[in-house]
């Protein structure tokens, strides 16, 4: 059976039976702000049209973020955890570290293909832009909402050290240089899709393309 991947931007749906306490509300204003990027890209995503969407009053969105950009960092850390928990259970079934890896970057390079629809590329379009802007404008939060995801890279690239398929160096700086390469090359892809559909055979070809990159750089 092929492999599903998680898409890079998604997040976990709001579970049943919302009890409106502050954690609950939090999660109602992290949707609220996907499902506008969903339908208008970043021009959408306003606070004023976060609290209309999400039923809440101003002071719900001031009592849990000072400003827009708080929770645009709320988004990416919500879906890039259910990101790396996906990707946890899907390296736990490879064979191998190279495989674990190889289906990590394979993940992140097309799992948004799997939602073929226009809202997908546009949020997927808008978060690369907001990506690449908070990592020169809040590097500590974005780093702290990559960890996860990091953390599970990481590991696979210490077991292939310890067991000498990959050459020996910091697993952790050796996580993010792929992680960084394979991101920006696919935000690249995003912003020029946006509006458009992507390529399913362009994005598994360039997946290809980057695993072979990143497989040379890091073998023993």
């Amino acid at each position: 059976m092929p492999t599903t991947y998680p898409p890079l931007f998604a997040l976990p749906e709001i579970p049943a039976g919302t009890s409106g306490d502050a954690a609950d509300r939090t999660l109602v204003l992290i949707r609220a702000a996907y499902d506008l990027l969903d339908e208008a890209g970043l021009e959408g995503l306003t606070i004023r049209a976060v609290l209309a969407r999400a039923g809440l009053a101003r002071r719900a969105f001031y009592e849990r973020f000072q400003s827009k950009d708080d929770l645009v960092l709320a988004v990416f850390d919500q879906s890039l955890r259910a990101a790396a928990l996906q990707f946890r259970e899907i390296t736990a079934r490879c064979a191998g570290p190279v495989e674990a890896l190889q289906a990590i970057v394979t993940g992140i390079v097309v799992g948004q293909l799997g939602q073929d629809r226009m809202g997908a590329n546009r949020r997927g379009a808008a978060l690369s832009r907001e990506h690449l802007r908070l990592a020169q404008t809040r590097p500590s939060e974005l780093n702290s909402a990559l960890e996860p995801l990091l953390d599970v890279m990481a590991g696979h690239v210490a077991l292939g050290m310890g067991q000498g398929v990959f050459r020996a160096a910091d697993s952790q700086l050796q996580a993010r240089l792929i992680y960084n390469l394979v991101s920006t090359t696919v935000h690249t892809v995003l912003l020029a899709e946006e509006g458009g559909a992507a390529d399913p055979a362009e994005r598994e070809g360039l997946a290809e393309d980057l695993w072979e990159f990143c497989r040379r750089a890091i073998q023993s």
